[in-house]
């Protein structure tokens, strides 16, 4: 199990944060850096992080940190493991099946209505990720996946122009990312042999062709198909 440190880059980030807006709650700050190497996949389900190590690594003292971390279990994102370790909590079959039926009911909304109000630029947008999945087709490259279907989903949902649905979804962003990432240390291979991975350029592709084609009801249709193939990944993780 590895021992978590916060990137130079993450640092830097902070440091540039706080001398902007001197005001700024460190705790806050710290908070955040967390919550983004998370959702990001930096902090991984095996890193150790421990709160001496963070308060030296930023340079700070322990309080900030001990604030940000206890936060972080209050909102279910970390958990303590053995020897109160904190950790990545790791997602539950149970949270997959929520963000399942979630994504099932904003994103196939969401799809319908972008079929009537997607932009030209929004459209050469999921083109070009389109060409993107192509080329993960044959590298099986998960990390790069995660980016571009992150990005294709977010796409559509802003293409609804309906401010509600938009914030409904960002609820679910720190669970989806979760999901994505896990799921990539968990079950890496199966996933493009078994769950249809290996075909993202065609699921993706018939979204878009039915956002092209200005058809809300096929858009809503294929939105559902691609988002089902979380449920053979959620089975998955049900028996790990």
């Amino acid at each position: 199990m590895a021992e978590y440190e916060f990137s130079n880059e993450l640092k830097e980030k902070m440091l540039k944060e706080k001398e902007t807006n001197p005001f700024a709650v460190l705790s806050k700050l710290i908070y955040d850096g967390l919550y983004n190497e998370i959702i990001t996949g930096k902090l991984l389900l095996d890193d150790k992080i421990i709160e001496s190590q963070i308060a030296k690594n930023l340079n700070v003292s322990r309080t900030p940190v001990k604030m940000a971390l206890n936060k972080l279990v209050e909102d279910g994102i970390l958990e303590k493991g053995k020897g109160k370790e904190l950790r990545v909590k790791k997602i539950r079959y149970e949270e997959c099946l929520w963000l399942y039926e979630a994504r099932l009911s904003i994103e196939s909304k969401a799809a319908y209505l972008a079929a009537k109000r997607i932009k030209k630029n929004e459209l050469s947008t999921l083109h070009h990720i389109i060409q993107d999945f192509k080329d993960i087709d044959k590298s099986y490259d998960y990390e790069k996946y995660i980016i571009c279907d992150k990005l294709f989903h977010e796409t559509i949902v802003n293409a609804s122009r309906n401010k509600y649905i938009i914030d409904m979804y960002k609820t679910l962003e720190f669970a989806l990312q979760s999901y994505r990432y896990q799921t990539m240390q968990l079950v890496y291979e199966d996933l493009f042999e078994k769950n249809g991975l290996e075909r993202g350029s065609d699921y993706h592709n018939s979204i878009y062709r039915a956002l092209y084609n200005r058809m809300p009801l096929v858009a809503q249709d294929e939105m559902i198909a691609d988002i089902s193939r979380m449920y053979g990944t959620m089975h998955m993780i049900k028996f790990l």
